[in-house]
């Protein structure tokens, strides 16, 4: 199992563990952040990159542009932008009014604020990080690809879209000699969650969504898993976001079992529910949030875990 991961556009594979950064940054202006808060933040950002995560995934909705800011502070300081694999995202509903910012002109606004806000002018990829699936998709594919072509996107993807609509995007893609969607964001994990913990959001996991997995298999467009570790479900006591959507009989049964095979393995369970996700017919990569850059190299060492075909059916319970 190769430890790295190729999306199309990209001169270079990136690791299989991606930096998640929505809870970094401020939504206060960079003035108001202490100095000591952004100094530390740096500094983990730093030591990331040193252990080897070179690809970071944010959005403009995070912190409200706050951490899309800091990770530009970050490049202007390090100056090592081209090192870097850069991950952001646009056409995420208002999050106060709820209202759709899917069309080809909010996307544009989004693309050039965030660029703005990351002193960079171009992203590796580009995710749509929410469908409207009542809005056409054409007229945003058509925008995305004038940018790629201006060399502000390398690459697009999308996030938290069904694969009905991403079949149906690509198939129009191809047709109209436009670039094909690179990679595709979903929630996916060892634990499957009760209902959707945000508006709009999407999972590969679970019985109901066996085909969505085996479309993956079939075109082996990549997954960029987010939330991969339950959100807090396998900390003891768990979070109360991992109990409220992730707190139920299969869940413990799967976290039992990915505990006993991480015993035998000596390493932790996380590190097995990460391994689980490496093993799919299709390439995946984990999108991890963490405070502690020993977890994050942690998380890397996961990429080089194997298991068999026997240890993946014991965890899914189906052996």
């Amino acid at each position: 199992m190769p430890s790295t991961l190729t999306i199309a556009g990209s001169p270079t594979p990136i690791a299989r563990v991606i930096v998640g950064t929505a809870a970094m940054g401020s939504v206060l202006p960079d003035a108001w952040v202490s100095k000591t808060t952004r100094e530390n933040e740096l500094r983990f950002l730093d030591a990331c990159f040193e252990m080897g995560c070179t690809a970071f995934d944010t959005a403009a909705i995070y912190q409200a542009g706050g951490t899309e800011r800091l990770l530009g502070a970050w490049f202007a300081s390090r100056q090592h932008r081209e090192r870097v694999f850069l991950i952001t995202k646009g056409a995420h509903p208002n999050p106060v009014l709820g209202t759709s910012h899917f069309s080809a002109a909010d996307v544009e606004k989004d693309l050039h604020a965030s660029l703005r806000r990351l002193g960079t002018d171009y992203v590796d990829l580009y995710l749509l990080h929410r469908d409207d699936p009542s809005r056409p998709f054409e007229p945003v594919l058509e925008a995305l690809a004038r940018f790629q072509r201006e060399g502000k996107i390398r690459a697009y993807g999308v996030s938290n879209w069904r694969t009905e609509r991403i079949r149906a995007a690509q198939q129009y893609a191809a047709g109209h000699g436009l670039p094909s969607i690179a990679a595709s964001s979903p929630h996916f994990s060892l634990f499957e969650w009760t209902r959707p913990p945000w508006p709009g959001t999407v999972t590969l996991t679970g019985a109901a969504n066996a085909e969505a997995r085996a479309w993956h298999a079939r075109t082996q467009l990549p997954v960029l898993a987010w939330s991969p570790l339950g959100h807090g479900f396998l900390a003891d006591p768990p979070s109360a976001h991992g109990r409220k959507y992730y707190g139920t009989a299969e869940n413990e049964g799967r976290k039992a079992r990915a505990r006993e095979l991480a015993k035998q393995k000596g390493v932790t369970t996380g590190d097995i529910a990460l391994a689980y996700l490496f093993h799919q017919p299709f390439p995946v990569a984990a999108v991890v949030a963490s405070s502690k850059p020993e977890r994050m190299k942690r998380n890397l060492a996961a990429a080089e875990l194997s298991l068999s075909p026997g240890e993946i059916a014991f965890l899914e319970g189906t052996r």
